[in-house]
């Protein structure tokens, strides 16, 4: 077995190992504090740099606000520490939000999240990521994100993520 089917084999072990804690600590969250999945942040890379050892990606991002029925935009910004031997020409990430299940103010996503990654792709790439934060530490980003998109190579590491409100405007 060659080493990147080694690196890829390990990160859809990952992947399917992260699904099944997300379950588990989705439905934790849900009976022990009040929180609910409200709805999806939908992200779009726009830029990325990659360092082998860090990385940073740049994305444009929406949320639907439940109880406001505006759509929210963000921008988000993610630094990863760790090994990175690939090179991505695209990526969307879609993570569920899980939030307390009444807020009514706009941007309430805005904050810091921190957490661990994996990622594969050859050709098409494959990802999670586990991610807790927001204000207050109120706000879990599903907590593991799927993640798609092109390239080539396999990353793993620590990340730091930073959602910053942009605005929002009323659905129609």
């Amino acid at each position: 077995m060659t080493i990147a089917k080694k690196i890829t084999a390990s990160a859809i072990a990952l992947v399917m190992g992260a699904s099944t804690f997300s379950a588990q600590a989705k439905n934790a969250a849900e009976q022990d504090d009040g929180r609910l999945e409200v709805g999806y942040l939908n992200c779009s890379m726009v830029d990325g740099a990659n360092f082998v050892v860090y990385s940073t990606q740049e994305f444009i991002c929406s949320f639907e606000n439940p109880v406001s029925n505006e759509e929210e935009l963000y921008a988000m910004e993610i630094r990863k520490f760790g090994v990175d031997l690939s090179v991505t020409d695209e990526e969307t990430l879609r993570w569920a939000v899980v939030a307390p299940s009444t807020f009514e103010e706009s941007g309430v996503l805005e904050g810091r999240y921190g957490g661990a990654s994996a990622d594969a792709a050859v050709g098409y790439s494959i990802g999670a990521r586990a991610l807790v934060g927001g204000g207050e530490d109120s706000i879990a980003l599903q907590p593991v994100s799927v993640s798609t998109g092109e390239g080539l190579g396999a990353a793993i590491g620590v990340e730091q993520m930073t959602l910053t409100f942009k605005g929002a405007q009323t659905k129609s």
